[in-house]
């Protein structure tokens, strides 16, 4: 099969990785691409819809894996669709479950999905009345898609404001129309949850522990994501039945019975409270970064057949298989600065000297080559990922790499897998 992958991060260089690796595949492509992603598959420097799907058409794939959001909710897999393609990824309904959150939570609530209660505003002083009326932590989304740094969880009133200001006044996101949620704060513990649907059948495919803030210990602003673990250390077998019975299959029933067609990935945010109860925080209609990088090695079974399966809408003949008892973690390098300003174009100088291999591997996000040299091109530049039989393992090997990466303007967070109780996982 020849296989088209849309965008140019981490995550794409993920998917380019093991829909390569399948015995399935002839040719990879990847739209736009990066320096990276060019080692595996042949890039072509587009990236507006009308190209992509001029060139889709010209290309005639079996698969197209659109990767990130802004695409989805443009509906460039609708209408690559509609010229007769094959395409994993949700049309721009589908994806209105990401891309407003104020049509997520009407979702949840008209299928008995838990999640945080909320109240949506489109005013910035009807915000700032609601919220003079609280006390304590709190949580503002910025209604639409914003790269990961839409969501502010907020400690008190003040901080609630500024990020009201910063979305209604300053216009962070949006120079016209702009909306937040604003949502109870729920104490409790994280994961990503992951589950691949054709619109009938539905298969989950793995977990993750996600590090959104940049600081160590979760302080600092919200980034894209500094890092993961895999699988979630909290997802044991009575928590996962729960977030199957509970949010799963009520939102894959939700769909159906709304008559939403849905051929591709749902990333369910979960945080789980102190009495075990998993409550929704966010749906993602693609695969997530970083968390698909540390899953991915450790998918076994075939993945370019998976996704053709789903995008066919054949999934009850597909299967996932994981390697059984394997733990993986990613680390995020960033260039000095992100997510605020950063330098750019700076060089990375010895990255030919580390092999990739199926236990470790270097994800291009943000790079690109110039006279033969690796320079940064972005905020968050590489993900380092390691899997192997413990965190630990994984944990010491992938600092080891971060520490040996030649490229002073790195960044990264000390902490990412330093909770885990090793001794248990």
């Amino acid at each position: 099969m020849n296989v088209i992958v849309v965008g140019s991060g981490a995550r794409e260089h993920a998917l380019c990785r093991i829909l390569h690796k399948s015995y399935l595949c002839e040719k990879v492509f990847c739209f736009p691409g990066n320096y990276g992603i060019s080692q595996i598959a042949e890039c072509k420097d587009i990236s507006t819809k009308e190209d992509i799907v001029e060139e889709c058409i010209k290309i005639n794939p079996d698969l197209v894996v659109v990767g990130p959001e802004n695409y989805l909710s443009e509906n460039l897999a609708g209408e690559l669709r509609n010229k007769g393609l094959n395409v994993f990824g949700p049309d721009s309904e589908g994806a209105k479950l990401e891309s407003s959150k104020e049509f997520m939570k009407e979702f949840c609530q008209s299928h008995n999905i838990p999640t945080a209660k909320s109240q949506t505003f489109v005013d910035f002083d009807e915000a700032k009345n609601y919220l003079e009326s609280f006390n304590g932590p709190i949580v503002v989304k910025y209604d639409g898609l914003a790269a990961g740094k839409g969501v502010f969880v907020c400690t008190n009133t003040n901080e609630a404001i500024e990020a009201c200001e910063r979305i209604f006044i300053k216009k962070e996101f949006n120079q016209e129309n702009n909306k937040v949620v604003i949502e109870e704060f729920i104490e409790g513990k994280e994961l990503s949850f992951f589950t691949i649907t054709d619109g009938n059948e539905y298969l989950n495919i793995g977990s993750a522990q996600d590090y959104k803030r940049v600081g160590n210990n979760d302080t600092g602003p919200n980034t894209g994501g500094m890092g993961t673990i895999s699988p979630a250390p909290i997802l044991d077998n009575n928590l996962d039945m729960i977030i199957q019975d509970q949010i799963v299959k009520k939102t894959i029933e939700g769909l159906k019975h709304d008559n939403i067609a849905f051929q591709g990935v749902i990333f369910f945010g979960i945080i789980v409270n102190e009495h075990h109860q998993p409550y929704l925080l966010e749906y993602n209609t693609r695969f997530g970064d970083p968390e698909i990088q540390s899953i991915s090695l450790r998918i076994k079974s075939d993945f370019l057949s998976l996704l053709h399966s789903t995008a066919t809408k054949n999934l009850k003949y597909a299967n996932i298989e994981l390697f059984k008892n394997k733990k993986s973690i990613c680390l995020i390098l960033a260039t000095k600065g992100y997510p605020g300003d950063y330098p750019k174009n700076t060089e990375i100088r010895n990255l030919s000297e580390l092999k990739n291999n199926d236990e470790f591997y270097i994800f291009h996000a943000a790079t690109k080559l110039i006279n033969n040299k690796v320079f940064s091109n972005g905020g968050r530049v590489l993900s380092i990922v390691v899997c192997g039989d413990n965190f630990l393992e994984c944990r010491n090997k992938v600092y080891e790499v971060a520490d040996i990466i030649d490229w002073p303007e790195k960044y990264y967070r000390s902490d990412i897998g330093a909770n885990i109780k090793f001794s248990y996982f």
